[in-house]
């Protein structure tokens, strides 16, 4: 019966192909199912471990050529990954929490052996990886694997990230039955499907634009296909991680700092336009009972600059006796 059942499932498959060959010719049909059937060719391995692997391979077809080889700082490329935030349900005006694209194990092993890729690549070759993550069920007592897969490569300045399957889970029955006959975490017969140019991935949800990160593709319209500014983004997330009472305390501590340089500023110009007045006043004293009104005049004038905090004490005396002194 589920012979009979399977058989009659690929005969509906087939005849669907069939019908729509027929229907729309045989180009289109190409069309559709050229990236689907297309396999990567992988022209060398930078690190595989089981299923998981960062690898080298020939840059899709109708692509521009990358900007190839590039050296990247494995450590911006960290930071700007695990920047990057994901609303599984679409967030925006929602009340839901952004979760983390990449565990920042993940991120810290994924911008290591991009590095060294990105810095081997040839203009005609892609970035493509699989990576395993874990996530914590039943009150922390369980550990459920799941898998991140992507394409990376470098253009216009930025790091082009496409996400394939995001936190992909496999089916428990298969491998439970591999299981009895000894075959345990070997997942090396799983498909795993890498993102690509041409089509977009099986990630739910969408990436959050946050400094440094944009979408991809034809107008920005790919959620999958992430540019990123290495610098901004890794900026970006490393201002996050300051709590956000020691970022207020900072901006304050700030704004303190330019308004003491403003008023010092200012003291200097109100310093130095008051020495001028009293050498024109001085040149001009001629030792007549005008000059006693002159010399009050410049007094009252030196008290007034004391008053507003515009001198200090000292120079206050100091000014005070030159006056004084001409008498």
């Amino acid at each position: 019966m589920v012979e009979r059942f399977k058989m009659s499932a690929t005969r509906f498959g087939l005849y669907t192909v069939l019908l729509f060959v027929t229907a729309t010719g045989p180009v289109a049909a190409l069309d559709l199912f050229s990236g689907f059937f297309a396999k990567d060719i992988v022209k060398s391995t930078i690190w595989e471990i089981n299923e998981q692997y960062v690898r080298l391979v020939q840059i899709e077809a109708k692509a521009n050529p990358n900007e190839h080889p590039v050296a990247l700082d494995a450590l911006e490329i960290q930071d700007a990954l695990s920047s990057l935030q994901l609303w599984v349900d679409g967030g925006l005006l929602r009340d839901e929490k952004a979760v983390e694209v990449y565990k920042r194990a993940q991120a810290t092993r994924l911008a290591t052996h991009l590095a060294e890729a990105l810095g081997k690549a040839a203009p005609d070759e892609d970035v493509t990886f699989n990576l395993r993550g874990y996530t914590d069920v039943m009150l922390s007592m369980v550990r459920r694997r799941e898998w991140t897969t992507g394409r990376a490569f470098y253009s216009d300045g930025k790091l082009n990230l496409i996400i394939g399957e995001h936190r992909k889970l496999i089916d428990k029955a298969k491998k439970n039955v591999e299981g009895a006959f000894g075959v345990v975490d070997d997942f090396r017969d799983v498909h795993f499907q890498v993102g690509s140019r041409h089509h977009k991935g099986k990630m739910q949800g969408r990436v959050v634009t946050t400094d440094g990160v944009e979408m991809g593709g034809a107008a920005g319209a790919r959620h999958d296909w992430l540019k990123i500014d290495m610098k901004k983004a890794a900026v970006a997330y490393r201002e996050a991680l300051v709590p956000t009472a020691v970022r207020q305390q900072a901006k304050k501590a700030e704004v303190a700092a330019a308004k003491l340089t403003l008023e010092r500023r200012q003291m200097r110009e109100e310093m130095a336009r008051m020495r001028k007045e009293l050498k024109d006043m001085q040149a001009s004293a001629t030792g007549s009972s005008a000059d006693a009104v002159s010399l009050e005049d410049r007094l009252a004038r030196l008290q007034s600059l004391k008053s507003k905090g515009l001198i200090s004490e000292e120079d206050y005396t100091i000014r005070k006796g030159e006056i004084l002194g001409e008498l």
